[in-house]
């Protein structure tokens, strides 16, 4: 603690003294804007100090022996938000591409995420939201799951982050294709096999940083 005397005459020091009274209060001023006064950032949101917090929007991009790729997440008051378009993944894989939806968490300097597969090519609808019939479902076979992780440095404002992660083939299942001809026809359910892919285990290495606060 630094205490100042004041007094009703001027305080005279010695030229010897003057240089570590100056750093003394210019370390003083450092400490307490980055405690947060005079001016400093506000208290920490999520492990970051910036006022955006976490928010924003991920990418990265992805390498290893015969695999590119890349993925991207996006997060609002501290969590992933829901949007399918901005959590996404896509990876070239000995020649096969592989896509997905992302999931992850960003905290206290570490980002951890899941790489999970996509099952379907979605519900078709019209301009209204009305669901357009017949419905049409494409289940890959070889689809590919994974998980990453690294550390990101939650005091910059592009919040580079860096780490590794592996993507691995997905195992046999049984399925169902559901069939929808008609609002007053009853639904038709068939059961199918869905093989298990041919990927191994690939590692890779990614780099990204933030690229939106929005």
């Amino acid at each position: 603690m630094i205490f100042v005397l004041v007094s009703q005459g001027a305080i005279r020091y010695p030229r010897a003294m003057k240089r570590p009274i100056v750093s003394l209060l210019a370390v003083f001023a450092v400490a307490t804007a980055h405690a947060g006064s005079f001016g400093g950032p506000p208290p920490f949101k999520n492990g970051s100090p910036l006022t955006s917090g976490t928010d924003g929007t991920y990418q990265a991009v992805a390498s290893g022996t015969n695999v590119t790729g890349l993925f991207s997440w996006h997060m609002s008051g501290g969590a992933q938000t829901p949007e399918q378009g901005n959590n996404s993944w896509i990876f070239f894989v000995d020649g096969e591409i592989l896509s997905g939806q992302t999931s992850a968490v960003v905290s206290r300097g570490k980002v951890v995420g899941i790489l999970d597969s996509t099952t379907s090519s979605g519900v078709p609808t019209t301009g209204n939201g009305t669901i357009t019939l017949p419905l049409v479902f494409i289940i890959p076979g070889n689809t590919g799951s994974g998980q990453f992780t690294g550390k990101i440095d939650l005091n910059s404002p592009i919040a580079y982050f860096s780490g590794q992660g592996n993507l691995s083939g997905t195992a046999p299942r049984v399925d169902q294709i559901v069939f929808l001809r008609d609002a007053a026809v009853p639904v038709t359910i068939v059961p199918i096999t869905i093989p298990g892919s041919t990927l191994g285990n690939i590692a890779f290495k990614f780099r990204g940083s933030r690229v939106s606060t929005q």
